[in-house]
């Protein structure tokens, strides 16, 4: 497989990552840590429009043109049928099957956190993924954030009952997420 350019590349981002970024305050800081554009999915908008304090802050991304919101494509056969593969099969909800088999298909790159969910079927299709840590690994390695304010988030995101793998930015060990533009 030849080596994927990271030129232009863009972020298919989930519902996970967008929460976690809401639930942590941090939600307009999302676009300046990536020079990728970040899209979401018109599945994945729909998983968030459900809660409307969430669909306040996605379309305020929108309008401050922070992030695109992108059809999914009901033409592109292939990723049809693998969207509903995912979903029958696997067991996995509409946003998140709808990121993968777009990713699978394309250049893109995957921002997801259930990498219990995503993590091997990654690998298996040679697809290149961000969690919220490597958000933050970049943002602090970059200054967008630094030590204190990514501590903060990941506090702020466990006391709403959701889940990271530390408690503290120290405890984790950063990824080599080259594949990004810098």
């Amino acid at each position: 497989m030849a080596a994927k350019s990271n030129k232009h590349r863009v972020i298919l981002i989930d519902a996970d990552v967008v929460s976690h970024f809401i639930y942590a305050g941090e939600i307009l800081s999302l676009g300046g840590i990536f020079t990728n554009p970040i899209h979401i999915l018109d599945k994945v908008y729909a998983e968030l429009a459900r809660f409307p304090q969430r669909k306040q802050y996605v379309e305020n991304l929108l309008n401050m043109k922070i992030i695109t919101v992108i059809d999914f494509p009901e033409d592109h056969t292939e990723i049809k049928k693998e969207y509903a593969h995912i979903k029958k099969l696997m067991l996995k909800g509409d946003g998140e099957s709808a990121c993968m088999a777009v990713a699978r298909h394309s250049e893109n790159i995957l921002a997801s956190s259930n990498l219990k969910d995503i993590a091997s079927y990654c690998k298996m299709h040679r697809i290149d993924y961000l969690t919220t840590m490597d958000f933050l690994c970049r943002a602090l390695q970059t200054g967008v954030f630094d030590l204190a304010r990514c501590n903060a988030f990941i506090q702020a995101v466990l006391s709403n009952k959701n889940k990271l793998p530390v408690t503290k930015m120290q405890d984790y060990i950063c990824r080599d997420i080259g594949f990004c533009d810098q």
